[in-house]
């Protein structure tokens, strides 16, 4: 009970609903990361810690950088209960304000973890839905008239650091993990305003629709009075939350639309490791990365644990429709996949090619260097199949016997783009730095790589106009196709009309990576 006397001599449990809450006996190794709108905002740490959760203040938030230092204030113990605190706090109260559950996971501490929190110098592991890796916690020589003791957050550098100059993990994912609101929707009297934005008239109407090509049709729908529906089996919450505003599609149309071509989608999805884009308040809102397991994560859609180095890596596969519509109710816009199998992760067998057009690059020279690469392709036996991707370019995806290791696919795409690059400077680049992108494409050999991954054929993209990553033949690429023209609304249409898939050939082709040769090749980028 000592533990929580200070957190309770400040609260009035009789005007808050935060828990009063004990100090645990069990041994657990939870961490949450609260987002509070007070006086002012800031994000409160806490790791589980002898049966209290050990909490500091983050003025400005986590940071992914690797290095970067953020002020942690360390303020009273909470009981493990609030853990699962969201609400508000009522003004006057202690800390009034709103609280948002922004992550929460488990944390593993390098060495003893009380030994470490004495000494003033943690070094631990998450494992959240957002925040992953290893951290720092550091405590900084106390200063005169210095109340509370600050500390230093700091991201280690590893796997999942990132540099200034990528985007801000606050900025990319600010909603909550337990119930995908805003902090705006969870104070008091912004609700209903929210909603009613959610129930936005749709532009298509039920004869509209375009027939779906699957075999097996699509699954029927039914919609209840608590705005739930039905589809494939996967109960949807919320169906008619308007996804892409510009288009007025709905989280139920999205769902449907997968389902209706499921023949199309599954075999390029099933058995693979995703990377997901959640977006829970539609394309326009912020939208972040998921590559692993969350709280209140549907039974269809499958967490895997894969050998990685010594160790084990969690990765989040489907294995049927129910999967895909599972996802759509989690607010996933994009699902991209690994070029390799669960059955053999360390053996790619889809290479990526993704031409990637700079300012001022037209359309037809994208399309005329896909049909330079196959024709490289063609000369070392390689057949290749090409996608659009929803954005400005192509995907060149070039299928193999799952035999090589990665290293070797890696240095094979990069050996063609270097040549292709070499051979027309003018054209091509295989820097990804933006600046030196202008007036050329960039042939982006990076995928290639275990962890990496490509938009799935089929999947919709987070961007206006709710395009999809399609398929095509070679012979369909002219200035009349876009990259982005597939879209939800048309796509339906377009599968029922073809005669035969463009990438029908695909399972077939019985080919594998060319030995490497011996002589040296520049590895200068140009």
């Amino acid at each position: 009970m000592a533990k929580l006397a200070a957190y309770r001599a400040k609260r009035d449990f009789t005007k808050t609903s935060e828990p009063a809450g004990k100090t645990s006996r069990r041994r657990g190794a939870s961490f949450v990361i609260q987002k509070h709108d007070a006086s002012r905002l800031h994000y409160d740490f806490r790791l589980e810690l002898d049966g209290v959760l050990k909490s500091w203040a983050v003025a400005k938030g986590p940071s992914l950088v690797k290095g970067e230092k953020r002020l942690a204030v360390h303020v009273e113990d909470h009981p493990l209960d609030y853990g699962d605190f969201e609400g508000t706090i009522p003004e006057g109260q202690y800390g009034g304000g709103t609280v948002l559950l922004w992550d929460r996971g488990t944390w593993e501490p390098e060495g003893d973890a009380r030994e470490g929190y004495e000494k003033g110098r943690l070094t631990f592991h998450l494992d959240g839905e957002k925040l992953h890796g290893t951290w720092h916690l550091v405590r900084m020589g106390k200063r005169p008239r210095e109340r509370q003791e600050s500390w230093l957050l700091i991201k280690a550098d590893d796997a999942y650091a990132r540099i200034k100059d990528d985007p801000d993990i606050l900025d990319e994912a600010p909603l909550s993990v337990k119930t995908g609101r805003s902090l705006e929707e969870i104070a008091p009297g912004r609700m209903a305003k929210s909603s009613a934005k959610r129930k936005a008239p749709t532009k298509k109407t039920a004869s509209a629709k375009p027939e779906k090509p699957s075999k097996r049709g699509s699954s029927k729908s039914k919609t209840s009075d608590d705005r739930s529906a039905d589809v494939a089996g996967v109960t949807l919450t919320h169906p008619d939350r308007v996804l892409w505003e510009d288009q007025g599609l709905t989280k139920q149309e999205l769902a449907e639309f997968y389902v209706g071509i499921q023949d199309w989608l599954l075999p390029h999805l099933i058995d693979r490791p995703l990377t997901l884009i959640r977006c829970p308040g539609g394309a326009e809102k912020k939208c972040f990365v998921q590559r692993h397991s969350w709280a209140g994560m549907s039974s269809f859609i499958h967490p895997e644990m894969v050998p990685d180095g010594k160790s084990k890596l969690e990765v989040l596969t489907v294995r049927d429709i129910q999967g895909v519509v599972a996802l759509v109710q989690s607010g996933v816009l994009e699902m991209h996949v690994w070029g390799a199998t669960l059955a053999d992760l360390e053996r790619p067998d889809r290479l990526i090619f993704d031409f990637d057009p700079g300012e001022g690059v037209e359309w037809p020279r994208v399309i005329e260097g896909a049909l330079a690469l196959r024709e490289r392709l063609k000369g070392l036996q390689l057949e290749g199949f090409v996608k659009t991707t929803g954005g400005k370019g192509l995907h060149v995806v070039v299928p193999i016997k799952p035999k090589a290791p990665w290293k070797d696919a890696n240095a094979f795409t990069r050996e063609i783009a270097e040549a292709m690059a070499a051979d027309e400077p003018d054209r091509y680049t295989t820097t990804s730095v933006k600046q030196e992108r202008a007036g050329r494409i960039f042939i982006d050999y990076l995928r290639n790589n275990r962890e990496a991954s490509a938009i799935a054929p089929y999947s919709s993209r987070s961007r206006p106009g709710a395009p999809v990553a399609t398929p095509v033949a070679w012979e369909e690429l002219s200035s009349d196709l876009k990259p982005n023209g597939f879209t939800v609304e048309n796509l339906s249409k377009r599968l029922t009309t073809l005669k035969r898939d463009p990438w029908a050939g695909m399972n077939k082709v019985d080919q594998v990576l060319p030995e490497r040769r011996t002589a040296k090749r520049t590895s200068r980028k140009r």
